[in-house]
């Protein structure tokens, strides 16, 4: 990608509207998007009080979400676990709460309190990196995270290896639990299709209105049992834990496919 290309792409990431809608396709991210997301992996996460703003942001918007995991995958190259490294270990962290938290909002029963449970599956703060991309433009050379080469580390993560990896060897794990308002090939199963509310993502579950409870019961338990597999790959990527299986390793695709939507692990697995 030629500077010009890129300071062209880093004008309009300030202009454009946020990236509200779940990407359709594989990522092509810019230098600005992993300076970001490279200084959250590596920190900005644990500042105090975020985690509570990243429970009303529901995480990183569609873009970001899916762009925090390719940056943590792609240049991350240490670590514990099968893989030693190209692991989404700050993910897991991060989604398996707002997994537990979304699932408790969902459980709420319908009273004065809680009119609205459905309601959860709505932001109602903005994605923290989409903010720091719609501050003042800035001129001339910025650093990365401890002096790192942005523009080397962005056309590392664009490469795309090990997140491709990833989705190709779960993709028989998570191929049918794809929301089918995402999927551009969809079961004909009319039982599994189109109007089973249970298996779509956070964005289109959200865009069908109030739910009744028996269908916020059953999209709950189906979070918490991502949620338990996600725990066990988190386990698995530290010097103690497990390893993983099959349903571990594909239990993070699931969840930012719930969050962000599945554009980008279906494009990659084929």
């Amino acid at each position: 990608m030629s500077e010009d290309t890129r300071n062209t792409a880093a004008r309009q990431s300030r202009t454009d509207p946020p990236a509200l809608l779940p990407p359709t396709g594989p990522l092509v991210l810019e230098p600005e998007e992993v300076r970001q997301l490279w200084s959250f992996v590596h920190g900005d996460i644990m500042e105090p009080g975020l985690r509570s703003i990243l429970r009303a942001s529901l995480g990183l918007c569609p873009r970001h979400t899916w762009g925090y995991a390719v940056v943590e995958i792609e240049l991350w190259q240490t670590g514990a676990g099968a893989r030693a490294g190209h692991q989404p270990f700050d993910v897991t962290i991060l989604y398996e709460d707002l997994l537990e938290h979304v699932a408790a909002g969902l459980d709420r029963p319908a009273g004065l309190l809680h009119r609205h449970p459905e309601r959860i599956l709505v932001p109602t703060a903005p994605c923290r990196i989409c903010t720091e991309m719609a501050g003042p433009e800035h001129t001339g050379l910025r650093m990365g995270y401890a002096g790192s080469d942005t523009a080397a580390l962005t056309d590392e993560a664009n490469t795309l290896e090990h997140t491709r990896a990833w989705c190709r060897q779960t993709a028989p794990v998570w191929r049918g639990r794809v929301c089918p308002a995402c999927d551009p090939d969809p079961d004909p199963d009319p039982d599994r299709g189109q109007q089973d509310p249970v298996r779509r993502c956070r964005a289109h579950l959200a865009a069908l209105g109030p739910l009744e409870e028996t269908v916020r019961g059953a999209v709950a338990a189906r979070l918490r049992a991502i949620r338990s597999r996600m725990l066990r790959l988190t386990e698995s990527m530290t010097e103690r834990g497990a390893p993983a299986g099959p349903e571990e390793d594909a239990s993070w695709i699931e969840a930012l496919g719930f969050f962000a939507g599945w554009g980008p692990p279906l494009a990659l697995s084929q």
